[in-house]
This record gives C-alpha cells, sequence and structure tokens, in this order.
C-alpha cells in the first residue's frame, strides 16, 4: 500500500455545490459504499493468512499508489477534482471513499461482530467490567482514526498524526484488554483473542504507513517553505 496526499487541496471540494443531490441519491451513495466495505471484508476473510495480504488487496481493489490519495483523481487545478466518473456517472468524492476509511472502519466491524458473537456465547463467564472497557477501547480507536480520515482531508498531515498517535494508545489499550479476557472454553477463548490481535496488528500496520506518509509530507511543505 501507499499513501500519496500530493495532488490534493481543500479548494477540490468547491465543485460539491455543483452537485445536486437529494436523499434518494445519498442514501444509494451510502448503500455503494456499505458494498465496497463487504468487498474488502470478503477479500480479507480469503487472503488474511498471506504475509502480504494487506498489499494484495489493496491491488486487487486498485489502491495502488497515488489512488490512496485523498483527492483521487484530480490536480489542484482540475475543476472536476471532487468528482469522479463511474459507471452511474459523475458522483462525488468523499472520505468514504477513501481506502483507509474502507479498511479501517472494515475492520472495525469485524471486531464488533466477533465481540458480539463472543458475549453472547460467554456471557455467564465473562467479567462485567470487561464487557464494558472491550467496546469502549473500539469506539477510541475507530473514533480518533476517522477524525485522521477528516484531517487529511483538511490538508492538516500534523493533526492527522496526533489523531492517529491516539488510535494507536486506544488500540493497544484493545490488545491488553484482549490479553485479560478469561471464560470457560479455552479453545473458544484463544480462537477470539487470536483472531482480534490479527485484525489489530492490520490495523497498526495501517496506521504507522499513514503516519509516516503525513510526516515526509510535512517535511516536504516545509523544505518547499524554506525553497
Amino acid at each position: 500500500m501507499s499513501y500519496e496526499f500530493e495532488g490534493f487541496s481543500e479548494g477540490d471540494w468547491d465543485s460539491h455545490e455543483e452537485l445536486a443531490w437529494n436523499e434518494f441519491d445519498w442514501q444509494h451513495y451510502l448503500k455503494g459504499n456499505e458494498r465496497e466495505i463487504a468487498e474488502f471484508l470478503a477479500h480479507y476473510h480469503r487472503l488474511k493468512h498471506r504475509p502480504d495480504h494487506l498489499d494484495e488487496i489493496a491491488r486487487i481493489l486498485g489502491w495502488d499508489m497515488e489512488e490512496w490519495s485523498m483527492g483521487e483523481g484530480g490536480d489542484d487545478d482540475d475543476e472536476e477534482g471532487a468528482m469522479r466518473e463511474d459507471e452511474s456517472g459523475l458522483e462525488p468524492y468523499t472520505i468514504h471513499k477513501h481506502p483507509v476509511y474502507v479498511v479501517t472502519h472494515g475492520l472495525y466491524l469485524h471486531l464488533f461482530q466477533c465481540w458480539e458473537h463472543f458475549t453472547a456465547q460467554n456471557h455467564r463467564t465473562l467479567s462485567p467490567i470487561l464487557a464494558s472497557r472491550f467496546p469502549s477501547s473500539l469506539h477510541a480507536g475507530e473514533l480518533n482514526a476517522f477524525m485522521a480520515i477528516n484531517a487529511l482531508d483538511m490538508g492538516d498531515f500534523n493533526l492527522a498524526v496526533c489523531h492517529l498517535k491516539n488510535a494507536l494508545a486506544a488500540l493497544n489499550h484493545t490488545m491488553s484488554l484482549i490479553q485479560q479476557i478469561t471464560v470457560k472454553s479455552q479453545r473458544v477463548q484463544s480462537l477470539f483473542q487470536a483472531e482480534c490481535m490479527g485484525v489489530l496488528f492490520d490495523l497498526r500496520e495501517v496506521w504507522l504507513r499513514v503516519m509516516n506518509d503525513c510526516r515526509e509530507e510535512e517535511r516536504r511543505h516545509q523544505d518547499g517553505d524554506r525553497d
């Protein structure tokens, strides 16, 4: 995966005003996003045991190189920089389409589903404190990751890094809580812990890559200012 941010500016979003969508259009758009997330998860479940599965999924979904950019498909002077052409015609490009959003939301959706299934099976022996703290830690990580993507939308790479630091802190807390979970069936416990830890490590890898690219982009901007 590569996260290229060049070519995006806040001005790209001005053309959103030219797109007159009603409530039905946006509902259709969000349904399409749900299908994209479901497609990502289908590939993830099929490939997650391969060493470079994230990069392989990115290639399958067409997320290589500059297409990881927030401003996909347009340069700064492109009048349609915030739009994208697909089979149904012109549609807006929102953060819902950003690959980091799709990956983050998809993997957290999977974690919440795993937790719901696990608690349904083990509610009699599961610690009530952990039952409360675990989903709270998931929510904190996902929220900060989404705020980081929004910061990328605004072109503020330092703010994105700060939110991703908070997301990583929440993720580490989630990992700590997973190690504290004990239920009657050791096999069920081990399977749940292994599945969650694998997903969390993937989230951490994605976020660390984004942080690295944000810092590199900020250095490039600073070097450009000095020139």
